[in-house]
């Protein structure tokens, strides 16, 4: 009996090294992976032994075919064993029905079908994955830090926190080494560096509250709401309304701009009728400033206008007439936060030729990653004035606060998106509820 171990990095190379010294004769008694030391931090694997042996009296298991077989050769072969018909004579032995023939194996293909080299295999694919994973983890982290060499080690989890959630790697970078005039026993606290990092970010985000008349305004303060299809304008508009109406006691007027979508007439229209707010569709620029002056006992005017395609210059001109008969105090550029950073910017440089006072982010609960709304308005350096937060009406807006948003992103406590009772411009409660595009 010859027994010996065999070492490799992986399941096959082990195999191979059985076959070749042993041949394939040799019966796998025992596998099992062994995990490599460590060696300056670095993770090195794993490797396989596999424990074979020849020359070990281990029973074959025969088929039941060949086992039959095998009784019935033994059986014509035995003199005296064959039938006698009635005369007397032997009988004719009926041959055996030709079996099919048999494939000869590859040599050590029965190694390879026992249980334990199909667990064997198994273990060695498992490691192998854990291994590439912890090698990606790894470079992605070293490339991250090779990009950003002024972070310090200490800091460095909480800079990844950050380009994780999207905010871009500059920024991210400065943020971080604001924190160096710490001392080094208050940097080792989470706690406290997400406190100084939610600091920054208020700083960053500029808020104005949210819609506010003048004391000394004659007439409605108008307000218009521009943006790309499909962001959620109408029920944003709806939103702002009902909050103005119901929880600030304002008598608010409708106007909308946007006759091209039936359906939106048809979903302003209802909630004008529930918050009991005079609607009106306007097809030209000289409808809209006769509607304006018609609401001329309003204290708010809120203008909906249709989704405009940033890279169509006709309809954006388009845009620009309505809003200069509309003479409105203040634009809101409504975009989605689920947006790309790329297309949300060119969006806020293509409606800026327009006009864009203020920006209003929706869909917040449904973007995986706040950080594009941090960069872009850092970077463009217009005020947020709220945020929507779900699709119920009234009650999925907020005004715009960097606190918020610092929350949300470092994920401390009341960061999570939530409706209800958020409101976008008061308190109280609603007695409206309706659910629309957020």
């Amino acid at each position: 009996m010859n027994l010996r171990t065999f070492s490799a990095p992986t399941f096959a190379a082990a195999m191979a090294l059985v076959k070749g010294e042993m041949g394939a004769d040799a019966v796998i008694l025992h596998t099992r992976t062994v995990p490599r030391r460590k060696w300056m931090g670095m993770r090195r694997g794993e490797v396989v032994e596999i424990t074979a042996g020849t020359g070990l009296n281990v029973a074959t298991r025969r088929r039941p075919a060949q086992a039959q077989q095998s009784q019935q050769t033994q059986s014509i072969g035995r003199p005296g064993a064959g039938t006698y018909g009635r005369d007397g004579r032997p009988a004719p032995v009926a041959k055996p029905a030709p079996q099919p023939a048999q494939s000869s194996a590859a040599p050590g293909q029965g190694l390879l079908e026992t249980p334990a080299a199909n667990r064997a295999m198994m273990m060695s694919i498992s490691s192998e994955v854990r291994d590439l994973r912890g090698l990606l983890e790894n470079l992605v982290r070293q490339t991250r830090k090779d990009a950003a060499p002024a972070v310090p080690e200490h800091l460095f989890d909480h800079y990844t926190h950050l380009i994780q959630n999207q905010v871009a790697e500059e920024l991210a970078t400065d943020m971080v080494r604001q924190l160096g005039s710490y001392r080094a026993e208050q940097l080792s606290q989470t706690d406290f560096v997400r406190e100084k990092l939610v600091e920054q970010v208020e700083r960053m985000i500029p808020a104005t509250g949210g819609l506010r008349k003048g004391a000394n305004k004659v007439g409605p303060h108008v307000v218009a709401l521009i943006g790309p299809t499909g962001v959620g304008k109408t029920t944003t508009l709806a939103k702002l309304a009902a909050n103005l109406k119901l929880r600030e006691n304002r008598k608010v007027g409708l106007i909308t701009l946007d006759t091209y979508r039936i359906a939106a007439i048809d979903q302003l229209r209802r909630y004008a009728e529930l918050i009991g707010s005079p609607l009106k569709v306007c097809n030209s620029a000289d409808d809209v400033a006769e509607a304006v002056a018609g609401m001329r006992d309003c204290d708010f005017v809120l203008v909906d206008t249709a989704g405009r395609s940033p890279a169509d210059t006709l309809k954006l001109n388009e845009l620009r007439g309505m809003l200069e008969a509309a003479r409105p105090d203040e634009v809101h550029l409504v975009l989605a936060s689920t947006a790309s950073q790329t297309c949300i910017e060119f969006a806020i440089e293509r409606f800026g030729q327009v006009r864009v006072d203020k920006i209003i982010f929706t869909k917040l609960d449904e973007a995986v990653h706040v950080g594009v709304v941090l960069n872009v308005v850092r970077k463009v350096n217009k005020a947020l004035s709220y945020v929507t937060t779900g699709q119920n009406v009234p009650d999925d807006i907020e005004v715009g606060r960097g606190s918020r948003l610092a929350q949300m992103l470092l994920g401390t406590a009341g960061g999570k998106v939530g409706g209800g009772s958020g409101g976008g411009t008061g308190g109280g409660t609603a007695a409206l509820s309706g659910r629309g595009q957020a």
